[in-house]
């Protein structure tokens, strides 16, 4: 009686001790908003908390960087921005959340994970830095990998991929194994799926809410409303769970790493 009493609790402690990583971004425009996801999020301690960009209304002003600062304070968990293209100046933007490289772009390792951090404001088309850089480092990792980039690879949004990114972005992604892409840009949440390879919309956290423009063929759930995911890994599987701010899960999946 008392070994099995042991067992449940080691079971108990390992699902209790399960590592969760926050994902969210484009919370520029309504502070208030992001106010009220924090306050859904900030009980959990997290690994990471990775952020899909747009912080800012513009970004020119250290003002609104102590503003984000002061909101996402409660947060514990290191903290990954990737930049949006309301991060306007570069050299603002690197003055609060520089890589340890003092780019802005990086690449950390974590829980077995590789996490690439880009930088889609600035040049990441083939042939440029930071794309021989990714390129490089891609291909010297055997590790299953995330990529957190501000303007999506695919979407059914307002802005769509309109960017550009899907004409090399997934090649060099399945060469590279990696397993999931976060993104945000449009205002909105969506999953989908190409070549084997999860992406992700996630860009609901305060920015104004827009309604799906034109419904990608690898779509596979789209809903307007603002939220944050939550991923777990659990052996040789990273599960994604998306709920709006009063909690309710919207939507869930597996991704096999």
């Amino acid at each position: 009686m008392k070994r099995l009493s042991l067992v449940l609790l080691i079971l108990l402690l390992g699902v209790m001790l399960t590592a969760q990583v926050l994902i969210y971004g484009d919370t520029r425009n309504h502070p208030e908003v992001h106010r009220e996801l924090i306050s859904q999020v900030q009980s959990t301690p997290y690994q990471l908390i990775l952020f899909t960009g747009d912080m800012n209304r513009k970004g020119t002003l250290q003002s609104e960087y102590d503003e984000f600062k002061e909101i996402i304070a409660p947060l514990q968990g290191r903290f990954l921005p990737a930049r949006g293209n309301h991060e306007k100046d570069l050299e603002l933007f690197l003055r609060n959340f520089a890589s340890p490289a003092g780019l802005s772009y990086q690449a950390v390792i974590h829980d077995s994970l590789h996490y690439f951090i880009l930088d889609s404001e600035s040049d990441i088309m083939p042939g440029s830095s930071q794309y021989q850089w990714l390129e490089k480092s891609m291909a010297e990792s055997s590790l299953p990998k995330i990529v957190v980039i501000h303007h999506p690879v695919f979407s059914s949004g307002w802005h769509g991929d309109g960017h550009g990114l899907s004409l090399f972005l997934p090649a060099l992604f399945k060469k590279h194994n990696v397993k999931l892409v976060f993104s945000a840009h449009d205002h909105d949440f969506e999953h989908l799926r190409y070549d084997g390879i999860d992406y992700v919309v996630s860009g609901g956290g305060g920015a104004p809410l827009r309604e799906l423009k034109k419904q990608s063929p690898h779509s596979i759930y789209f809903q307007v409303c603002h939220h944050y995911l939550i991923m777990t890994k659990s052996g040789n599987k990273l599960s994604l769970s998306a709920f709006d701010l009063a909690g309710n899960l919207i939507h869930s999946f597996h991704t096999d790493i």
